[in-house]
């Protein structure tokens, strides 16, 4: 079983060790285990959002082979001054439609807030299990050559720790908060409103930007104007979901006219109710930190770190981004 350990350097964790199959993992050899018919060849679905004839539109199941399983115990030890724990939480796939080979920023709008409503309801649930610190979404689109030939999907998964990623956005928006008491996203949004170089688009209720110091050609964030911390408590209700899913639909078909392989993450406030979390010190989330999506497309020639330091090289500085990106109709 795979396990986590700590670098006690950089304050980070890895997971190490094998991706043992679970028991009712099935070979589905060249059919597409995704589509509708071959449901036997995935685990049992934790959840499937139906039509009115009963047919499946989205659904749920863990991985044949989690990275994080809910199983067993967290398993803290230390060996020496390192640290490690067993890989316990979940890993779950969100298959988006029963349409093989149509992307996300294809679907209905009313397609699509499925497939929010989905993540929703998935982060609510997780959430319940106390020893999960943090649920990610996140989806790899494009993998093939043809945009086409594979089924959409998206991945979930909870752990019993914080990405270091968003524990850094975690730690930085305390930072601004307790120097100024603002959000720092909601500054951010207040600043690229009146410059408006860097705002590819927005609607009553969301804004899409380049970020200033954007790691990737095209890298945009889809930031709620009225501040909330959870993408699940904001997400309550059904006109919400379909206004989300209007504006992602309009740009996510802008990003995949730069290249139709593209990665999405969902960023939102940790598990509040974890036991692991320190009081004291997150207890200004709902004031301090505000939930966004950070999607950006995977060029042929995809920028890296530069050094080990972690420099991004971008040839595109956002502003000449967004510009391209604000000229570009989608069609939906």
């Amino acid at each position: 079983m795979a396990e986590l350990r700590l670098d006690p350097v950089r304050r980070r964790w890895i997971i190490t060790g094998k991706r043992v199959p679970m028991p009712d993992a099935l070979d589905s050899g060249a059919r597409c285990p995704f589509c509708p018919g071959n449901e036997r060849f995935t685990p049992q679905a934790i959840r499937e959002r139906l039509d009115s004839n009963g047919a499946w539109q989205v659904r749920v199941f863990h991985d044949r082979a989690p990275l994080f399983r809910v199983e067993g115990a967290l398993g803290s030890e230390a060996e020496g001054m390192f640290d490690r724990m067993n890989a316990l939480g979940a890993h779950e796939i969100v298959v988006e439609t029963n349409q093989h080979g149509k992307l996300l920023g294809e679907l209905t709008p009313d397609e699509i807030a499925d497939v929010l409503e989905t993540y929703r309801d998935r982060i609510v649930d997780l959430k319940r299990d106390r020893r999960f610190r943090y649920v990610s979404v996140f989806k790899h689109q494009g993998r093939g050559i043809s945009p086409h030939e594979e089924h959409s999907h998206s991945q979930i998964l909870a752990t019993p720790v914080v990405p270091a990623l968003v524990e850094r956005e975690l730690r930085w928006s305390l930072i601004h908060y307790r120097r100024k008491q603002r959000c720092i996203y909601c500054d951010i949004l207040h600043q690229e409103g009146q410059s408006r170089e860097r705002v590819v688009d927005e609607s009553a209720d969301y804004v899409c930007l380049c970020p200033f110091a954007a790691r990737f050609p095209y890298e945009i964030w889809v930031i709620p104007v009225g501040h909330e911390s959870s993408f699940e408590r904001d997400m309550a209700t059904r006109p919400r979901l379909f206004s989300l899913a209007t504006f992602l639909k309009m740009n996510l078909l802008r990003i995949q006219k730069t290249s139709h392989r593209l990665r999405f993450s969902l960023h939102t406030e940790p598990n509040m109710a974890s036991g692991a979390l320190e009081p004291d010190r997150w207890q200004t989330i709902p004031d301090d930190y505000h939930w966004h999506i950070e999607i950006h497309p995977e060029l042929d020639e995809e920028p890296q770190p530069i050094d080990e330091e972690g420099f991004y090289f971008n040839p595109i500085p956002a502003e000449e981004a967004a510009a391209i990106l604000r000229k570009i109709e989608p069609e939906p």
